[in-house]
C-alpha cells in the first residue's frame, strides 16, 4: 500500500460517547492554521481512513489514569444528584468536571460559554467544514513554522510540538469517566443542538459521530511534508494532500504522533464504550 492509500472505517452506531473527547480535540484540532487569512478547501474527504495503530501506553500515562479513575465514583455519583445549571451559566461546572476527567485540559477550557461554542464547532466539523469565525478563540499562541532547504519548504518539527500537550491532555483522558460528563451534560447539549433546526430522525449523536469520523479520516504521514507559498499562504506541495478535507489538513499539522495518539483515543471511545 501506497503512503497515501486508505481503509474503510468501522460503521458508528448508538449512542456516541465520545462526544466530550471530541469537544476537546476541536479546541485544539480547530486552531491552528497556517495564515491569518488562510481559506482551505472545503472539498469533502473520501470514504476511508487510514488504519491506526495501537495506542502504547507510557508509565506517565498510566499514572494520568489512575488519578482520573479514582474521579469516577465522585463523577457517577455527581450525575445521579447534580441539579444542572441553565446553558449560559454552566462553563464552571463544565470545565471542573473536564478537568477531573484530565487535570492537563485545563488550558484548552478558559472560554466562556464552552458548551455552546464546541457543539457549533462539533457541527461544523461533521459537514467536512472549519469555519474560522467560530473559531477564533481557539487560535494558538505559537504561529506555524516551515523550514527550508536546498529541496524546498518542508513543515517543521517545532510546528508539530505545539500540539504535545494537547495530545498528551487527551491520550490522558479516562474512558469512563469521559462518558459520565457526556451523560451528565447531554442535556445542555441537546439545548444547543436543538438551534440547528436539523430534521426529527437526525439526533444529537449523529453530529459527533461523523465529526469523530472527519478525524479518523486523516492519514498518519511520517515523512516530511513538503510545502509551496504561491502568495501569502503555505499549501500542500502535494496535490493529494491539498485536496484533502480542511479537517484532514489540520490533523496532519499535528504531526504523525500526535495524529495517532487522538485517532487512537477516538478509536477507544467509539468502538469500546458504544457497547455499554
Amino acid at each position: 500500500m501506497g503512503r497515501y492509500d486508505h481503509r474503510r472505517n468501522k460503521k458508528f452506531s448508538g449512542v456516541n460517547p465520545a462526544v466530550v473527547v471530541v469537544l476537546i480535540i476541536l479546541a485544539g484540532v480547530g486552531g491552528f492554521y497556517f495564515a491569518r487569512q488562510q481559506s482551505d478547501s472545503l472539498e469533502e474527504p473520501g470514504p476511508q481512513a487510514l488504519a491506526i495503530p495501537p495506542l502504547e501506553e507510557k508509565g506517565a500515562d498510566v499514572e494520568a489514569k489512575k488519578t482520573v479513575t479514582d474521579n469516577l465514583e465522585e463523577l457517577q455519583q455527581e450525575e445521579e444528584q447534580i441539579v444542572l445549571p441553565t446553558l449560559d451559566a454552566s462553563d464552571g461546572l463544565f470545565r471542573q468536571n473536564m478537568v477531573q476527567v484530565s487535570p492537563m485540559l485545563g488550558q484548552w477550557l478558559s472560554t466562556d460559554q464552552l458548551i455552546k461554542k464546541y457543539v457549533v464547532i462539533a457541527n461544523d466539523f461533521s459537514q467536512g467544514l472549519r469555519l474560522e469565525k467560530h473559531m477564533r478563540f481557539l487560535k494558538p499562541d505559537l504561529p506555524f513554522v516551515a523550514d527550508q532547504d536546498d529541496a524546498g519548504l518542508f513543515i517543521a518539527t517545532k510546528s508539530y510540538q505545539r500540539y504535545n500537550k494537547l495530545a498528551a491532555a487527551i491520550n490522558s483522558m479516562d474512558a469512563q469517566a469521559t462518558l459520565a460528563v457526556y451523560r451528565k451534560f447531554r442535556p445542555l447539549l441537546l439545548q444547543v443542538f436543538a438551534g440547528f433546526s436539523y430534521p426529527e430522525q437526525y439526533q444529537l449523536e449523529d453530529i459527533f459521530t461523523k465529526a469523530a469520523a472527519e478525524i479518523l479520516a486523516a492519514p498518519i504521514i511520517y515523512e516530511r511534508i513538503a510545502l509551496i507559498k504561491p502568495t501569502v499562504n503555505y499549501k500542500f506541495a502535494d496535490p493529494k494532500l491539498e485536496a484533502l478535507s480542511p479537517i484532514s489538513k489540520q490533523m496532519i499539522r499535528l504531526g504523525p504522533e500526535n495524529t495517532r495518539i487522538i485517532q487512537d483515543k477516538v478509536r477507544i471511545l467509539v468502538d469500546g464504550l458504544v457497547k455499554e
